[in-house]
């Protein structure tokens, strides 16, 4: 068979292949052609002609399946072909663009340069030789044009770029409208003309680009294998006019064309990778400017489709990997998972092994590697990998040529390597190493060009560390002329606008600490909200700007006293130590640590609860020892700081050593010029002092003064810490006079105090120290010279301190105590009126606390560890001026702070309402925020766990304290809207005696007030003055012994079988309490109102532990207490006016409903053994209940705390049977044991009963106050009687499950023998425990059982 005829049925085969793709005809054709062509001998007329047929077959072939062993086969007949053709051939050009064709083609999956370079040698000779009219002459300048791009984006050669365009307009012109390819050379020009608009920045390119771009898309339809092509490019142009302007829309644009671009683009498209590549780039891109983890997300799974359909030779393969590797990044910031950096990290490495030092993509590569690798110091701390980032960005830069594009970009991260690595070495070579780089660099750069604005902020960023490090007000200066300049070109949603932004504000507020210009410090807050604004979680500056808001407003609240700003910095500081929780080798983690631990140490400043200090003392501790801490200096500063303030607390000498340790350490550490010094120096000078104060010796003393006249050496006029230096040099040069007894030492600390007076603004919480050096001056001036003039001085500035203005509650109350204690010395006759001061400041100290739990702590830690018994002193001293009424309203104040807190949230105003519309409506509000007050101040349970768990806790925590302190301050604003109101003039106020004595209505009322000066009752009828009975036998020491013989006799016979043991005891404890306490009270009492009557007890201090009610001579023939009254007790005479006052709302108009709560078997981690007698307990209540009452059990499984809250809830009368529990350490969590958890003191304060009216706890410890804190009266009783009960029957001990039901049956026989009226539950107590089998039921149970309310 001849050739014709073979190369007709190959030609035929092909031509079937074409419109079929039938593997079998190619084949068949590949097949016929290859034989031929192998039994052709080479030179023959044929075997051009076979060869290239073979070329065309391999070409149709690869076309559809893509095979890299088709594209050899190809470039390797065509080449053949070529080699026996000449340029003056018809089909040598036509040869030409063929086998260029598949050399570019196959560059494009092996990224061998030789192959581009071949096709563009064959390119140029073949145009040289070209006629202009060659029909060929259009797809030769094509694919020449294409060739050179390729080559461009290779080596990145200019001139590359420029032939490349020219090129393309040339193939254009021969390509006009309505040819075939007019659409696909209109998108390729496009393509070059956006490469050089994005290299040079020339707004002429970009608007050519896009208007060959949009001519291209008119002619192609959807279904068009251009239209996806076309639709990218122009994503791409629109992401590099993003990168040059910032405008996000063209961003937001550009993803919108890739995503339907992306749903016209088949799998097998050729540039499908190349669309997921860039859909994800642009994604990852916008995650940055908004923060949306979608796009993020989104983006990584683009990536990875990307490379998955790509093989390994692919040439632009490094690419996705480099952009899949930003993308990790970019997670890894968010998330802080090891597997996205290391994931990162590896495909960054993989990125540089493709494109070598000579790729001209090399340069953006090794910047994401250099990246990664800081990134990868910041999370693990190993400083080698900053050392290699430093190296190799060093490296390169001196390589890489100046009129590079790259050049500037690359320099920003030689930049941030020395600046990161300054951080941490505090080598301040590395700054001088930047501002080098940039000086040199600023030199070449016009002066609106992007890159000059990245540089200079680079060097102003590098010149504010070096101010930091070294001071300079002339560098601080420029700074912040700088950053206010550059500003004014930054649109807000410019990359660079939040960096401006926090290096401003950072640069003000240093400047704010040096020159007290309270428009800089507001500016520097105003500008960290704004960064805040604009930097979402993974954001590279979110870290900055929280933090430097933080600290900004804890400094703002430090000198200028704010809540709020104290509330919102902790809120913002634990958010940054919680987002490094995950990576606690970051660097910045110690600093996270030290600045919120500073914040810490301010909220105890003002709330004085002794864990926030040590809380604080603790985290400074651990950023101290933190391997990876670059901020030592500062952070020993602020060690030493706080624990100077916890020596105050302690008087541990080792926290005072280690102080002045670590304040001695710190300070060479600072150059002579650093503004820190001055601080150092006052603080150092503070911690002196103190070891003056415990030490005695005058080397302490001299030390201190020497620091304190260096802070007035180094002090500019005008500075704002001058004022306190002068204040504390005057304290120690009086220390130094009195020691002395020199009287100019005395002249001379009054000079420096009034010097510091006439330098401080009005109000200034400063004047508080004044006033107390005043004090303690005139003090020692009086009693060296006996003058009384300076102690009269020196009680008035007693007051003055007290209720000096802008300063923490704490520091007022410590004033009034101190004023209080100095009276009692001097025996000053405004001794009282420190007593009230006292006793008022120290109920706005602890309600500044949000929780009650918190309260306590407050109240425990602060006032009652150094003050036990203020309130009982307090009416001592009101008794000893004879004025019994001021005595009951002191005493009332003073004592059961925190349940009268919390029931100033429960105010009942149904009077308010009816006054008029706007009394309706404050009536609303003040119930709106009562409750949502009332609902926050108990204690929520949180997040429990693990320690990241634990930081959510702490930032869970900040937050409540802020929102509760918003709603508290809504709160006092309504209260002093309603006390304008007519005949609203005293709500909520403490009430006064005319009204406390109301409480007496049903019976007297004793209160019996112990205190160190004198023991008294006071007695409170419904009609005349108190009466008041001295009781001249008792003391606070006799009282305490007392208390404690009662407590050890029920500890050491609580045997089986001791009761009489017990019982013989116990008389004599009964006994002396009515010997030294009780007879005179009796006797009184007597006169007032006869036997049988019902009393009301309201004990102090010691005194509440002591059953009054069991009380007696225990003496043949005469009456004990059960025999002459019927005793009650009342933590508060306003405790009982509440039990008495029904609410209108709720007043029962159904009939009373009765349940039984009990709970044999508690949940196993409540340690109690099973109450066998439980069942027979309920059993006989329900057998008791009237037929007239409603009657209900809540036992067994369905014992739980939802289960008796709710029946707390929706039942007026209940008797609890099952494990009570006094918890001594948290009193707000003694609970009740039920089957699933145990039912709290805090959980049954949030149950609001609907119509409460009687509660009997048939339980153990329901009564028993807490031991550190008396007067509180913190018990389970105490907590049903404020949730609303009217009466309570609680326990103060332990009772017997045996002998207990012998009670109950004798209680509510008595209980329910007449009318059911709750008010009798004291009279059936009283004769339930005479008729009680006495064989049966020992003394100590009872009496065991009390009855508290109405």
């Amino acid at each position: 068979m001849d050739w014709g005829t073979l190369n007709d049925q190959a030609n035929n085969l092909m031509s079937n292949y074409k419109q079929t793709h039938r593997d079998e005809d190619i084949e068949e054709a590949i097949r016929i052609l290859s034989a031929w062509y192998s039994d052709l001998p080479s030179g023959s007329q044929n075997h051009a002609a076979c060869a290239n047929s073979l070329a065309f077959a391999f070409y149709m072939r690869l076309q559809h399946l893509n095979s890299i062993a088709d594209l050899e086969q190809a470039v390797y007949y065509w080449s053949i072909v070529l080699e026996s053709s000449t340029p003056g051939s018809p089909h040598y050009v036509p040869l030409v663009v063929n086998l260029g064709g598949m050399l570019r083609r196959r560059f494009e999956c092996y990224g061998k340069l030789e192959d581009i370079e071949q096709a563009i040698m064959m390119y140029s000779a073949a145009t040289s030789s070209c006629p202009p009219d060659s029909p060929y002459r259009h797809n030769l300048l094509n694919n020449y044009a294409l060739a050179v791009f390729s080559r461009f984006e290779q080596t990145g050669d200019p001139q590359d770029l420029d032939l490349s365009i020219q090129t393309h307009q040339e193939c254009l012109s021969l390509r006009p409208p309505g040819h075939l390819s007019h659409c696909s050379t209109l998108s390729n020009l496009a393509i070059a003309i956006c490469a050089r608009y994005r290299h040079r920045g020339n707004m002429d390119d970009f608007t050519s680009a896009m208007a060959y771009h949009s001519r291209a898309l008119e002619l192609s339809s959807p279904e068009s294998p251009s239209y996806p092509t076309i639709l990218m490019n122009m994503g791409l142009l629109l992401r590099y006019s993003f990168q040059c302007n910032g405008d996000l829309q063209n961003l937001n644009t550009a993803i919108n064309l890739y995503r339907v671009a992306l749903t016209a683009c088949p799998d097998n498209h050729p540039i499908r990778f190349s669309l997921l590549a860039n859909y994800a780039g642009d994604l990852n891109v916008r995650f940055t400017q908004n923060g949306d983890i979608n796009d993020l997300e989104y983006s990584i799974e683009l990536y990875t489709n990307s490379l998955a359909n790509q093989s390994s030779t692919h040439a632009h393969r490094f690419s996705s990997l480099h952009g899949l590797a930003i993308a990790l990044m970019s997670r890894f910031k968010v998330y802080g998972v090891p597997e996205d950096l290391d994931l990162a990290i590896t495909h960054i490495t993989s990125s540089m092994a493709l494109c070598g030092p000579s790729h001209p993509e090399h340069m953006p590569v090794l910047m994401v590697w250099i990246n990664c690798l800081i990134m990868r110091y910041k999370t693990r701390g190993d400083i080698a990998d900053l050392d290699d980032a430093v190296e190799h960005s060093e490296a390169a830069i001196c390589v890489c040529p100046r009129e590079s594009a790259d050049y500037f970009l690359l320099l920003t991260h030689v930049n941030n390597a020395l600046s990161t690595r300054f951080s941490r070495r505090q080598d301040v070579r590395d700054l001088k190493k930047i501002i080098d780089y940039c000086d040199l660099a600023l030199r070449d750069i016009p002066g609106r060009h992007i890159s000059n604005q990245v540089l200079a902020m680079d060097r102003a960023d590098a010149l504010l560390q070096q101010y930091f490090h070294e001071g300079g007000m002339n560098t601080l200066e420029h700074v912040i002329s700088f950053y206010r300049d550059i500003m004014q070109d930054l649109s807000r949603g410019h990359q660079a606008f939040p960096r401006v932004l926090i290096q401003l504000a950072s640069a003000l507020q240093a400047r704010f600490e040096q020159g007290g210009n309270a428009d800089d410090l507001n500016c520097a807050v105003n500008h960290y909200r704004t960064a805040c604004e604009v930097c979402p979680p993974g954001q590279d500056d979110h870290y900055a700007a929280f933090s430097g808001l933080g600290n900004a407003l804890l400094l703002r609240y430090q000198i200028f006293g704010p809540l709020d700003d104290l509330d919102e910095c902790l809120v913002h500081l634990a958010h940054i130590v919680e987002t490094h929780a995950l990576a606690t080798y970051h660097p910045d983690y110690p600093k996270g640590l030290a600045n919120f631990a500073n914040g810490i140490f301010a909220r105890f400043q003002n709330q004085h609860d002794i864990t926030d200090l040590d809380t604080a003392v603790n985290y400074l501790q651990a950023a101290r020892d933190h391997p990876n801490q670059s901020e030592g200096r500062h952070i020993l500063t602020f060690l030493a700081t706080v624990l100077s303030a916890r020596y105050n607390e302690r008087e541990d000498i080792n926290d005072l050593q280690e102080s002045i340790k670590a304040f001695e350490t710190a300070l060479p550490m600072f150059a002579s010029n650093h503004p820190q010094v001055l601080h150092l120096h006052r603080n150092l000078a503070r911690s002196l002092q103190k070891m003056y104060v415990k030490r005695q010796t005058i080397e302490d003393l001299n030390a201190a003064i020497a620091h304190f006249e260096a802070c007035l050496t180094i002090s500019p006029e005008g500075h704002p810490d001058l004022p306190h230096a002068l204040i504390s040099l005057a304290w120690c040069r009086h220390k130094r006079a009195k020691a002395g007894k020199d009287d100019d030492g005395f002249q001379d600390a009054l000079s420096l105090l009034s010097k510091a007076s006439e330098k401080l603004p009005e109000a200034h919480p400063w004047f508080f120290l004044v006033y107390q050096h005043y004090t303690t001056i005139f003090e020692d001036y009086y009693s060296l010279t006996k003058d009384a003039s300076f102690l009269e001085k020196a009680f008035q500035y007693h007051q003055l301190a007290s209720s000096a203005p802008g300063i923490h509650t704490w520091d007022q109350l410590t004033a009034a105590l101190r004023w209080r204690t100095d009276a009692n010395e001097f025996h000053h006759t405004s001794a009282l009126e420190a007593y009230k001061t006292s006793i008022k400041l120290l109920d706005r100290h602890i309600m500044a606390t949000p929780t009650v739990s918190g309260r306590y702590k407050a109240l425990l830690g602060g006032i009652l560890r150094d003050t036990p018994s203020l309130a009982a002193d307090a009416t001592a001293c009101a008794i000893s001026a004879g004025d019994l009424e001021l005595a009951v309203e002191l005493s009332e104040q003073g004592r059961g702070l925190l349940w009268s807190q919390m029931s100033r949230f429960r105010a009942t105003i149904n009077d308010l309402r009816v006054v008029d519309d706007e009394g309706r409506r404050l009536a609303d509000e003040f119930v709106l925020l009562s409750a949502e007050l009332g609902r926050r101040q108990s204690d929520s349970p949180g997040i429990t766990g693990t320690t990241i768990t634990e930081t959510l806790i702490r930032t869970q925590q900040e937050e409540e304290a802020r929102q509760y302190r918003q709603i508290s301050s809504q709160w006092d604003a309504v209260v002093s809207k309603i006390r304008q109101k007519q005949g609203f003039a005293y709500f909520l106020t403490p009430m006064p005696f005319k009204e406390l004595k109301a409480a007496a209505v049903a019976g007297p009322i004793v209160i019996i007030n112990a205190s160190i000066q004198r023991c008294d009752a006071i007695i409170i009828a419904k009609d005349g003055p108190p009466r008041l009975i001295p009781l001249p036998d008792a003391s606070l020491g006799g009282i305490t012994t007392l208390s404690g013989d009662f407590r050890n006799v029920l500890r050491n016979t609580s045997g089986v079988g001791e009761e009489k043991t017990r019982e013989k005891q116990l008389i004599p404890v009964f006994r002396r309490l009515w010997d030294a306490v009780l007879a005179p009270v009796v006797e009184a009492l007597l006169t007032i109102v006869p036997k049988g009557s019902r009393v009301w007890w309201c004990p102090t201090s010691k005194l509440t532990s002591l059953p009054i009610h069991a009380a007696g001579p225990y003496r043949k023939g005469a009456s004990n207490m059960p025999n002459i009254y019927v005793s009650s007790y009342t933590p508060t005479l306003s405790a009982l006016i509440r039990s008495r006052r029904q609410n209108a709302s709720k007043v029962a108009s159904n009939t009373p409903s009765f349940v039984s709560i009990g709970q044999s078997k508690p949940n196993s981690g409540s340690g109690e053994k099973e109450l066998k007698a439980v069942g027979a307990e309920l059993e006989l209540v329900k057998s008791l209940v009237p037929a007239s009452m409603t009657c209900s059990e809540v036992s067994g499984d369905e014992g739980t705390v939802s289960g008796a809250i709710q029946a707390l809830k929706t039942n007026s009368w209940v008797h609890l049977a099952c494990h009570g529990k006094q918890d001594f350490l948290q009193p707000f969590d003694s609970s009740f044991a039920l089957r699933d958890k145990p039912l709290r003191l805090s959980d049954i304060i949030q149950a609001e009963p609907e119509n409460p009216e009687f509660a009997f706890l048939s339980a153990c410890h329901t009564a028993v106050g807490d031991k550190n804190a008396p007067d509180e009266v913190i018990h389970l009783a105490a907590g049903m009687q404020f949730s609303g009960f009217r009466g309570v029957i609680g326990t103060m001990w332990a009772v017997d499950d045996n002998t207990a039901r012998h009670m109950v049956k004798e209680f509510y026989d008595a209980m329910f023998s007449g009318k059911i009226d709750c008010t009798n539950a004291a009279r059936a107590l009283n004769k339930a425990s005479k008729a009680v089998d006495k064989d049966k039921v020992p003394m100590d149970q009872r009496v065991v059982f009390i009855h508290i309310g109405a």
